[in-house]
């Protein structure tokens, strides 16, 4: 990975500088939306102790019917479209079913009954039947001013509802309504006498089975429920009292508003881009319920009143469903005569949107800025650095040419690591350079010293009268005309690479036929390869180059007798010339061993060698096939070994492209600067 990209990752670490300040944020927010509960809580604990000192404003105790508004006046026809879907109560048998469902509304001066009546197994009956009272029907108790009036309910036909007395006599009182049946039971609508004050409502449903069994489900304990509706009174009152942005209700339990007052401030309609408003509640508000209008709505399901109504005060945050801002609400329980009939509810708007998108709006602008300006400083540092990186890099592969020499290195005089690396290098290379040096020459002298003593012991063994010798002394001066046979064989080897560089100094190219150089060449291996087998494969077309011909003749002895050294007698050997992609390739390849292992990727480098025990004759110092790269590299191009497939043995690919295309020019190498 680059030294640059490798800052600029380490430069994110940065990022933990505004998610810090994130944290922080979220912190103080916390801390702010306490210390806002408690003040709404102190708020709403005032208007609770007041609130409790006029116990008129209060619902009474116990159970009790609520009243609600509806939004038009209901056409009595049993069909519940006019009525909200909340705002009733409904009633169940002992074995869970639901049996009674009773919705009371009120439009202007009148008020509504509508009754809906789970009933599977009906028997139906009108109210004035004698059978009426072992049939299906209802009990309506109306009390008030007028004193108690008890009526029975019941049609054996849709139609207008059938009123009589609860004994089945005349009934002196007469309603307005409708009946009708409906799949699993039937409805009742009504309204209530508008000349009859009524006080305490009561409700049965009686459910008459085939045996002739009766289920009473309702209202029962006969005496009525009090009704209760909304008081424009206690809301004015309550708007009075409470503070300014602030809304609030009385719920009455079970979870009836009976009175409203107050209001939210107006919202603006975009206070932040809708980009940011979004960003936010994914972020920040993600786990915010969205606020509803409180009108209409049955509160029991808000958790805070809930809790309020079961004696816990309790606070919850919701998004308002108008605007963007976070909403605040509080509930405490109201009590009369010790027992809790009501629940305050009170809500005002937090700021905390505005608030903590300027602090975070800050924040991000800063650490932005400051990520910024490190970032590019890393960077600019990072690519400095890479650049002198590179440049010691490029020095330090350049420092040896391709004849292996050690071309000048110019160290850096920067005082720091970098530079400090660079002047090794150049004490090394110039260590190297040195002992490089008196390697090249050290074959030269050995030769030199080594000859004049070789001749002397050659000539001494040479002027030994062979005839005067007993025969175990003459064997032991073959011995020794073998050994100094043997030493000058090795010291010529020795001198063989410096002859050889010299050679390819001085070499001139000359374009060469190279198929009829092979021919050639292959006439006279043959008779030192024999009994192997030799093949020889060219193409159609000539194939001229412009090569030194004695250094590629070198090349192709060596690899022949690479080749004879290793394949076997019965095996074959065969040289292929064929056209490459910008010169020719000059494959020799033999049956035998694959290559070894050991040395495989270190074959064309100097001094390595590696032969079968069996096939020890001569002398191999490894310095064939470094000469035969050496070879290669002067006509530009290269070599390679490779085993066939099959393991059938292995070839040398010679890739040359001419003399001149081979040329290098040497420049001294520059270090780190």
């Amino acid at each position: 990975m680059p030294l640059r990209l490798q800052l600029a990752l380490v430069s994110l670490c940065l990022l933990l500088l505004p998610l810090g300040g994130w944290q922080v944020l979220q912190q103080m927010e916390r801390l702010l939306r306490e210390g806002q509960q408690e003040v709404l809580l102190a708020v709403a604990e005032g208007v609770r102790r007041e609130l409790e000192q006029h116990p008129d404003r209060l619902p009474p105790p116990g159970p009790r019917w609520f009243v609600q508004a509806l939004p038009r006046q209901p056409v009595l026809d049993a069909v519940d479209t006019e009525w909200p879907d909340a705002g009733g109560r409904t009633f169940e048998h002992a074995d869970g079913a639901p049996a009674l469902e009773v919705r009371i509304g009120r439009h202007g001066a009148s008020r509504y009954l509508f009754v809906k009546v789970t009933d599977p197994s009906p028997r139906p009956a009108d109210a004035h039947w004698p059978q009426a009272g072992r049939s299906d029907h209802l009990q309506l108790l109306l009390d008030g001013a007028n004193g108690p009036l008890a009526m029975r309910l019941a049609n054996a036909e849709d139609g207008a509802l059938r009123v009589t007395a609860i004994d089945g006599g005349p009934s002196w009182l007469r309603l307005a309504g409708a009946w009708r049946r409906s799949e699993g039971g039937y409805r009742v609508e009504l309204m209530l006498p508008p000349g009859w004050p009524v006080d305490r409502l009561g409700l049965v449903a009686v459910d008459a089975d085939e045996e002739g069994t009766l289920r009473r489900v309702g209202q029962v304990d006969g005496r009525g429920w009090t009704l209760w509706e909304y008081r424009e009174d206690v809301a004015d009152w309550l708007a009075a009292a409470l503070p300014a942005e602030v809304r609030g209700g009385l719920v009455a339990a079970p979870g009836w508003v009976y009175a409203r007052g107050g209001e939210l401030p107006v919202a603006s309609e975009r206070p932040l881009p809708w980009w940011r408003q979004q960003l936010w509640y994914a972020l920040a508000w993600s786990d915010q319920p969205v606020d509803r209008r409180l009108d209409g709505e049955v509160f029991a399901s808000r958790p805070e009143v809930h809790s309020a109504l079961e004696g816990r005060p309790a606070h919850a945050w919701r998004r308002d469903a108008t605007a963007p801002r976070l909403l605040l609400a509080s509930a405490v329980p109201l009590r009369r005569d010790g027992e809790i009939v009501a629940a305050l509810w009170l809500q005002r708007e937090q700021q905390t949107l505005l608030l903590s998108d300027r602090a975070v709006q800050g924040l991000l602008g800063w650490s932005l800025g400051v990520m910024a300006v490190v970032a590019l400083t890393l960077l600019g540092f990072a690519s400095r650095l890479g650049l002198r990186i590179r440049r010691l890099r490029d020095a330090a592969e350049g420092a040896q040419g391709r004849d292996g020499s050690i071309r000048p290195f110019e160290p850096s005089a920067a005082r720091d690591e970098i530079g400090d690396l660079s002047r090794s290098f150049a004490r090394l290379l110039k260590d190297i350079a040195a002992s490089q040096s008196y390697l090249r020459t050290l074959a030269g002298k050995l030769s030199h010293e080594l000859n004049t003593p070789l001749a002397i012991v050659r000539g001494a063994l040479d002027n030994m009268d062979g005839a005067r010798l007993d025969a175990g002394t003459r064997a032991l001066v073959e011995r020794a005309r073998g050994g100094a046979q043997r030493l000058a064989v090795i010291v010529r080897a020795m001198s063989e690479a410096g002859r050889i560089e010299q050679a390819m100094a001085s070499a001139e190219g000359e374009t060469v036929e190279l198929g009829g150089l092979l021919r050639q060449c292959a006439e006279a291996y043959r008779d030192l390869l024999a009994p192997r087998r030799l093949e020889l494969v060219l193409p159609a077309e000539p194939c001229p180059l412009r090569v030194a011909p004695e250094l590629l003749v070198q090349a192709l002895d060596k690899l022949i007798d690479n080749a004879r050294g290793f394949c076997p007698e019965s095996g074959w050997v065969r040289i292929v010339l064929e056209r490459g992609a910008d010169g020719v390739n000059i494959v020799v390849a033999n049956s035998g061993p694959p290559l070894p292992a050991a040395i495989r990727s270190r074959l064309f480098e100097s001094l390595v060698s590696e032969r079968p025990e069996h096939r020890t004759e001569g002398v191999h110092l490894g310095l064939g096939l470094y000469i035969v790269r050496l070879i290669c590299e002067r006509h530009g191009g290269s070599c390679e070994a490779r085993d066939l497939e099959g393991a059938a043995g292995v070839e040398f690919v010679l890739r040359l492209r001419g003399v001149e295309a081979g040329r290098e020019q040497v420049r001294p190498s520059r270090g780190e600067g």
